[in-house]
């Protein structure tokens, strides 16, 4: 699936909103990307390997997770790494991974992910 500019866009744009309105802005963040990728998991792949080469967002990703930024860059691109795998089995649930992209994030959970 191409996805457009406009959708990839949108995508990164309602994960960050989320972040900003957040107490936890990355738990925030990835908690929107999981409710985004749920109804649409074949447009997550995609957002999540154009993503991948857009060094700007990797680098705001990095500064929210914060820290040494060699090991926030790592940790972004291990959380990454997750959920397209996730997204990539045939049955995706990434909202159970959700304690695990934290940890990777270097935070932990501070709800109940069901």
């Amino acid at each position: 699936m191409a996805i457009a500019g406009s959708c990839y866009a949108d995508s990164v744009s309602r994960a960050f909103k989320a972040a900003d309105e957040s107490v936890e802005p990355v738990q925030g963040g990835v908690e929107a990307a999981i409710e985004m990728a749920e109804s649409d998991p074949e447009g997550a792949r995609a957002v999540l390997w154009r993503l991948q080469g857009d060094w700007e967002m990797l680098e705001r990703m990095d500064e929210q997770v914060g820290g040494e930024p060699t090991l926030a860059t790592l940790r972004v691109g291990a959380a990454l790494q997750l959920a397209r795998a996730e997204l990539s089995s045939p049955e995706p649930q990434l909202r159970r991974r959700l304690p695990e992209l934290m940890e990777m994030l270097g935070r932990c959970e501070q709800s109940a992910a069901d």
